[in-house]
């Protein structure tokens, strides 16, 4: 019997390490294509490259950050009757959270323009949107295609 359960917990644990791996693999391979867009779509110099990738990394992290809060916060109480006070203070503390999103971009635009142009910066804003679109067609085709 305890064989049977140290095994189940062995394999058990053996596959939940093989999915983790499987993730974080995936989540490299996107983060190298996401380097490689801006790379190319804000056309930096090595030189460039050298100051606007940490500055990058930093921004990118808190972003992710504040996005996952928001999803969270957007997620919360579904299906759930709220009174309508608590409605308006969910969707207030909402906006709260997409006035930190810009606040963010504000914050970080001064030193991004310490190693990139002004065209450059409209140019990364544009590439991320790029990049979040393909990879959300991405999702949906391979969502469609499990479907089939």
């Amino acid at each position: 019997m305890k064989t049977k359960l140290i095994l189940s917990s062995f394999f058990l644990l053996i596959s939940v390490m093989s999915f983790a791996q499987r993730s974080q693999e995936t989540m490299d391979k996107i983060k190298a294509m996401k380097v490689g867009l801006i790379t190319e779509k804000l056309e930096l110099t090595s030189e460039q490259a050298k100051t606007f990738w940490p500055t990058y990394y930093k921004f990118d992290n808190e972003k992710r950050t504040l996005s996952r809060t928001l999803r969270n916060k957007m997620r919360s109480n579904a299906g759930q009757e709220l009174t309508e006070a608590e409605e308006l203070a969910r969707q207030d503390e909402i906006f709260a959270l997409k006035a930190k999103e810009v606040e963010l971009a504000k914050k970080y635009r001064p030193e991004f323009l310490k190693s990139i142009s002004a065209k450059q910066y409209s140019d990364l804003v544009l590439a991320e949107r790029e990049f979040n679109q393909m990879l959300l067609r991405e999702l949906h085709q391979r969502r469609r295609e499990r479907k089939n």
